[in-house]
């Protein structure tokens, strides 16, 4: 797939999910009574639910975050083989051959 189309899929993807969020905020904008440990307030359902959504990718990104490092970590020690391959390879390349006779 280009990246023109990619680009495209995206920002429709975006827009969709923004039009349905802002139809959802819309249809449920009740007040509720929020308790938590030390007080209660009342707040819109639909903004409890953004939060709770915030607060839950923040944590499913902390938690993938330890995977992310070690693999950029993985991935730069294994470019630096490469070119040390890479560059045993081409002096290997200019090397003159011994013959055997």
């Amino acid at each position: 797939m280009s990246q023109t189309i990619k680009k495209y899929f995206y920002i429709i993807l975006f827009l969709l999910i923004f039009i349905v969020s802002l139809v959802f905020f819309l249809r449920n904008n009740q007040m509720i009574t929020f308790n938590y440990l030390v007080a209660s307030k009342d707040i819109s359902l639909s903004f409890l639910l953004f939060i709770s959504l915030g607060i839950g990718a923040l944590l499913g990104v902390l938690a993938w975050l330890p995977k992310m490092i070690s693999l950029k970590h993985r991935i730069s020690r294994l470019e630096k083989q490469r070119k040390l391959s890479e560059k045993e390879l081409d002096n290997l390349r200019v090397m003159p051959m011994k013959d055997r006779l």
